[in-house]
């Protein structure tokens, strides 16, 4: 800063300017303005900041030399403990990073220790898991993530991929298992899975509660589920390195094809050109080799699992929509009481919505945005069959004689035309027919298209009719001669005289 300073000051910038230029108080700027270097080597030494953990330093040594994965925030709390002073968390980070560089003492966790496992037998285990990475579209102009579920048979290392172009949802998991089961031609005995939310609601003490598609497809199939213990990736190894590879080998520098289909075709491909053909580098076998002998304990699919399509249901909304990728889309006015979960199916950019008997209700087309609603115009409330209805009803009434006075209340309130007609009801209720029709007729005539007005008009019209107060003539008596008074006169003179002065 001493030396930024100084430079602006000998290609002439004033104090002002420079303060401004580096974005610092005008007083910093003086303080540095005129002072020799000589001057600044001197303040520089003079300036000593002392840490207030630094009487604390060799209690802090030692809890770090004797507990090397201990962190800042447990030795922050350590020293309020037996210190009893409130010191900052973010203080005390600061302290022991840099002491730990200082003593060379790096942050070390405790090193898991591990065992080799057993190869599984041949058919029993498959290990599940889901990856996603960005890829460049092929118009070359816009990135789509990609998402991919990777299966791995633990005996053989057997690989198969399933893309796709949006979140994963429980559906999409026994869609990719079925094709998955088609591909090797048989299913394991045990699947092992993270405990993910499309696959496990709870993992209950081991009585784990499973996504309802989820175990309706596991007791069809009657296979079983090994579910992996909460941020433990490395008790399904197999599958994890599987993800990267699928990564680093297929995905990485490749274009994302116009549809996930075609995407799906090339994983294919690529399975059995190359991931499946190569030779393995723990069991240095060919997977594809081993897999021949493996298929043979491989268990058959259920007939009836592999001809049923798993159903997409989507919860109605109380606003009578539903949620699909991030968007709303409307259903039926009274389809929310009378249906509570409906089907979905999204094909060729159309997704058409059926109740959970497969009948149709409405489709819509595909929106690409986010949180966008997608409403169709006939699923909203109709509104003025009812006020119509009613309008017809109370011109019956009023014997066809309040049929402009009607039409100009929904003209100039509609959005009150039903309270207005409510409020008419009421008022030939109360005062009858002909008196109603007469205060329709006045307002009518006097361009007053309010039941209000109409009600007004009934209302001073109920009022009696006050009677009229005869006041008595007082006459002034003429005997009297304190009533015959005469004005004194004055003469204009006076008047004159008074202007001249």
């Amino acid at each position: 800063m001493y030396a930024i300073i100084q430079q602006m000051k000998n290609q002439g910038f004033s104090q002002a300017r420079t303060a401004k230029e580096l974005c610092i108080h005008r007083k910093t700027v003086k303080r540095y303005w005129n002072m020799t270097a000589d001057e600044y080597e001197q303040n520089c030494h003079a300036v000593k900041k002392i840490s207030t953990l630094a009487e604390y330093r060799s209690i802090i040594e030692s809890w770090i030399k004797e507990h090397p994965s201990i962190s800042a925030a447990q030795i922050c709390d350590w020293l309020k403990e037996s210190y009893s002073i409130d010191f900052k968390e973010r203080t005390v980070s600061r302290y022991v990073k840099g002491l730990r560089i200082e003593l060379n003492l790096p942050k070390t966790a405790a090193p898991r220790e591990y065992t080799a496992v057993s190869e599984s037998p041949p058919g029993r285990q498959m290990q599940v898991d889901f990856g996603e990475m960005w890829m460049p579209h092929a118009n070359r102009k816009t990135r789509i993530k990609v998402r991919f579920a990777a299966f791995v048979l633990s005996h053989s290392r057997y690989k198969f991929v399933y893309f796709q172009s949006r979140p994963f949802c429980t559906t999409d998991l026994v869609t990719a298992l079925r094709e998955c089961f088609k591909y090797i031609g048989g299913m394991p005995h045990e699947l092992v899975f993270d405990q993910d939310s499309i696959v496990c609601v709870s993992e209950n003490c081991g009585d784990v509660i499973y996504t309802h598609e989820f175990e309706k497809f596991r007791q069809e199939c009657k296979f079983n589920v090994y579910m992996c213990r909460p941020a433990d990736p490395e008790s399904k190894g197999k599958v994890e390195n599987a993800v990267k590879y699928v990564k680093h080998g297929f995905l990485d520098n490749r274009l994302y094809p116009f549809d996930d289909e075609t995407l799906n075709y090339c994983g294919i491909e690529w399975l059995e050109r190359t991931a499946n053909a190569k030779i393995h580098g723990t069991t240095r076998k060919i997977p594809a080799e081993v897999f021949k002998e493996e298929r043979e304990y491989l268990l058959p699919m259920p007939i009836e699992a592999d001809a049923c399509k798993a159903q997409i249901l989507r919860t109605v909304r109380k606003d009578n929509t539903i949620l699909y990728n991030c968007n709303r889309y409307s259903l039926p006015v009274g389809t929310y009481p009378n249906q509570q979960e409906v089907e979905i199916e999204a094909v060729d950019g159309i997704l058409k919505i059926y109740t959970v008997f497969h009948e149709y209700i409405c489709e819509h087309k595909l929106s690409q945005g986010s949180g966008v609603l997608i409403k169709n115009r006939h699923h909203e409330r109709d509104t003025s069959t009812a006020v119509n209805e009613l309008q017809k009803k109370l011109d019956e009434s009023l014997d066809h004689k309040a049929g402009a006075f009607l039409g100009g209340i929904r003209a100039d309130k509609p959005r009150y035309a039903r309270d207005q007609f409510k409020l008419i009801q009421t008022l030939l209720d109360k005062y009858g027919k002909e008196k109603l029709i007469a205060a329709v007729s006045f307002c009518t005539e006097s361009k007053l298209f309010s039941a209000n007005y109409a009600k007004d008009f009934l209302s001073y019209s109920e009022q009696p009719v006050p009677e009229p107060v005869h006041f008595a003539a007082n006459r002034i008596p003429v005997d009297k001669p304190v009533y015959h008074v005469t004005a004194e006169k004055r003469s204009l003179d006076v008047y004159a005289k008074a202007g001249d002065m």
